[in-house]
């Protein structure tokens, strides 16, 4: 069985789990769930979502990337350029819970429409297969499962802060553009910037999880 194949079926496992997994915590009471409990579920979810990402990514890479045109263009910024987020392992460390968690939240948030139209996209890529589609519907399930996981541990640490004004995606043009180059390219960078975030959220999670759940005694990367 092709790796891919076998990735993409764990992954899939993996999103009714944690599926059936939020639906038993948003049936208990949050004071019989602890905060260690909380994290994992998250993070775990988080994981698996960044490895969905880069397979969409790693598909794309190798079908359509060494094609000439693509050096000739320009990268764009992400369209969630504008939240601010920690880069290094010493920015990450000096930033407060509260300012990862809006973070997490608002990058979360800004994806639910674009990947809408990720999924849509996907069966116009020439010879795209069964395989990514199945991994973008994965990736766009789980980003709204994150979301109420994260409204769960935001409820029960009492967190507070104004939700921020989600920066808009303004690529929909390009990616159903009728011209071949300028959608593929604009399919590339959203799944570039994909891959970024999610892997950020992942990270960022990982961080809480430790810095939370276990007071800093732990290895998170």
């Amino acid at each position: 069985m092709p790796a891919q194949t076998t990735i993409t079926r764990v992954c899939m496992l993996l999103l009714v789990s944690t599926l059936l997994l939020w639906k038993d915590v948003a049936s208990k009471p949050s004071g019989l769930l602890s905060i260690e409990a909380l994290y994992n579920r998250v993070v775990d979810h988080s994981h698996t979502t960044y490895v969905l990402a880069a397979d969409i990514y790693s598909e794309f890479d190798l079908n359509f990337f060494k094609r000439s045109w693509f050096t000739d263009r320009t990268l764009s910024l992400c369209h969630t350029a504008s939240i601010y987020t920690p880069d290094t392992r010493e920015e990450v460390h000096n930033t407060k819970t509260e300012d990862l968690l809006k973070a997490i939240n608002n990058i979360t948030h800004a994806w639910e429409e674009p990947l809408k139209h990720l999924l849509s996209a996907v069966p116009t890529l020439p010879g795209s297969s069964e395989n990514m589609l199945k991994s973008a519907n994965a990736v766009k399930e789980r980003n709204h499962v994150l979301l109420e996981g994260l409204e769960t541990i935001l409820n029960r640490t009492q967190v507070e802060f104004e939700d921020d004004t989600y920066p808009d995606w303004s690529g929909q043009s390009d990616l159903e553009s009728s011209d071949e180059e300028t959608r593929l390219f604009a399919f590339f960078n959203l799944c570039r910037c994909l891959k970024r975030d999610t892997h950020k959220v992942d990270t960022y999670l990982k961080v809480l999880r430790c810095r939370v759940a276990f007071k800093n005694e732990c290895i998170y990367f």
